[in-house]
């Protein structure tokens, strides 16, 4: 068997055809190697590695980084490519696994370490993954996308400041870096630096036309800027080079159905929710607690925290005209002097300026009809971490989401909008309101066709997924045409008080959401239906799987 010196001679060529981007050529003249030297451990890596690149079956170029790693089991990279070809197939617990091993052969391999901090992140090991970032960067030469990494890391962890302060250094390394400058956006869109952030996503976009989160991002940045044309235009020009884009299309609708909140009376009207919030409270709330609350709306549980004994209050509301009406309703009933409104979003306060300490309750009402709205477990993660003390307690503590097979014509027939009257409608579907439809089960003629089922569990104690999705496997007991899947859910209050949104109560302001199937399914009674059931940072879903 050849020596590692020789047989680094052996494949120059095939690292000359490589640098000018012949990739072809570079496999050729792996493969005449192989063939002459089957056991050119170096050989049938690049082999492996570059048909991968090409778009060969990923079963063979992994036969063949396995091979070489079993002809040199001690050459790290050759683990390290096993791992990147691992991990781009999904697969991040084997990837942990050859990137650790790298990284012990060759601790020196900065690439390596960062590729195993990246496998960490998504297997959401968010502490260890940020370990792994620091020890690429403690090596020679400097990874620019460790830096970035190490950002998205400490992102994750809520520390907002230090993850800015990577981003700009990954940008000082590398001004081109199109994915640290539009990190570098969020994060100043969540501390609601709100000119900064879109100078960030503007870059972005000048440095690549093709980056649709910078789009979407671009444009919330400008619609919370009261620039609703210019955010409109902002995605449109997305749409213009990538139209079949999802989130940019969802933006899009987003964007068409924002209004004004006029769900905020019949919020306040809402008896159930009212009772539910006010008994955790009087079971939560202890004499002289201070309480954080995110979202004051009305600033009606505001007031239900200073009547159950809170010391003092703080909440935070980011529409200015909702504060102010806030602040003269908690005056109109004499806690102006216990509860303090403050116009920010909750990750711009600062302790010790807008909140004197940490909390000892934490209050949010960020739920909608789905139950989960956009950005909601980020925002409870940050402000857990940094606004509540780690003893805090919190309300809502937990949710449960249940399901059910549904059918349902008169709203499927405007899910989306399309024929109406002989007429085609299908122009005004941009104006419906994306993800899922409300559906009422007190009022919407519906039929179900299948029992109820649990979907997801929610603890907002807890660091939990940014996204996550499982598949469920659901009976039918009723013959019909299933359109999709009908959810609510139960808020686990605090201790034992319960908030339950299947309520039939008129005054359920959240009522039932529906998520439609893109085509509907006839069942019959003793069908199995195989739903992808899940959520990211925008909404809950429901997805037929074939």
């Amino acid at each position: 068997m050849k020596t590692a010196e020789e047989r680094a001679q052996s494949i120059e060529p095939v690292m000359v055809a490589i640098e000018n981007g012949q990739l072809g050529e570079a496999s050729a003249i792996c493969a005449d190697i192989v063939a002459r030297e089957p056991d050119n451990a170096d050989a049938v890596h690049l082999l492996g590695v570059i048909g991968f690149q090409g778009g060969a079956d990923s079963a063979q170029a992994l036969d063949l980084i396995e091979r070489a790693i079993t002809l040199d089991p001690t050459w790290g990279q050759f683990h390290n490519s096993r791992g990147a070809l691992l991990y781009a197939l999904g697969r991040n617990g084997d990837a942990e696994v050859s990137f650790r091993r790298a990284t012990m052969l060759r601790p020196e391999d900065s690439m390596a370490w960062n590729n195993l901090g990246n496998a960490l992140l998504r297997l959401d090991r968010v502490e260890e993954a940020e370990g792994a970032f620091r020890q690429a960067l403690a090596r020679p030469p400097v990874q620019v996308a460790a830096i970035n990494n190490l950002g998205m890391a400490l992102k994750r962890r809520g520390q907002f400041d230090k993850a800015l302060i990577c981003f700009n250094e990954a940008i000082r390394h590398d001004p081109a870096f199109v994915d640290a400058h539009f990190n570098a956006g969020e994060i100043l869109y969540q501390l609601d630096h709100m000119p900064e952030a879109e100078n960030c996503f503007r870059e972005a976009l000048r440095l690549d036309p093709k980056c649709a989160p910078a789009y979407a991002s671009l444009a919330q940045a400008l619609h919370d800027q009261q620039q609703p044309d210019g955010a409109m235009d902002v995605i449109r020009a997305g749409l213009a080079e990538l139209p079949e884009d999802e989130d940019l299309n969802f933006a899009l609708r987003l964007q068409l159905s924002s209004m004004v909140p006029a769900w905020h009376i019949p919020m306040i009207n809402d008896e159930e929710r009212n009772e539910a919030y006010d008994s955790a409270l009087q079971r939560a709330v202890r004499p002289g607690d201070l309480v954080f609350e995110i979202g004051t709306g009305s600033g009606i549980v505001s007031m239900m925290a200073a009547r159950a004994g809170a010391g003092q209050v703080v909440t935070c509301e980011v529409l200015p005209t909702i504060a102010d009406a806030a602040r003269d309703i908690i005056a109109a009933n004499g806690y102006a002097d216990r509860i303090t409104v403050i116009t920010k979003k909750s990750t711009q306060l600062r302790l010790g300026e807008d909140l004197p300490e940490k909390a000892d309750l934490f209050v949010s009402e960020l739920i909608n009809v789905g139950m989960l709205a956009p950005n909601m477990l980020s925002i409870i993660r940050h402000a857990r971490e940094n606004l509540v003390k780690p003893e805090g307690r919190i309300i809502p503590e937990a949710s449960t989401v249940y399901g059910v097979l549904l059918e349902c014509d008169h709203l499927a027939r405007i899910n989306p909008v399309g024929e109406i009257a002989g007429f085609d409608m299908s122009v005004m579907d941009r104006f419906r309101s994306p993800g899922y439809a409300v559906i009422d089960f007190a009022s919407d003629p519906h039929r179900r066709l299948s029992d109820r089922f649990a979907a997801l569990d929610f603890d907002f104690r807890v660091d939990m997924k940014e996204m996550d999705s499982h598949r469920l496997v659901v009976p039918v007991t009723e013959a019909g045409l299933c359109h999709g899947v009908a959810f609510w859910f139960d808020l686990h209050m605090f201790e034992d008080v319960v908030y339950r949104s299947d309520s039939h109560n008129r005054t359920n302001h959240w009522k039932q959401a529906a998520h439609f199937f893109k085509e509907p399914i006839a069942v019959s009674p003793g069908d199995r239906l195989t739903i992808a059931a899940g959520y990211d940072n925008t909404r809950i879903f429901f997805n037929l799987v074939a």
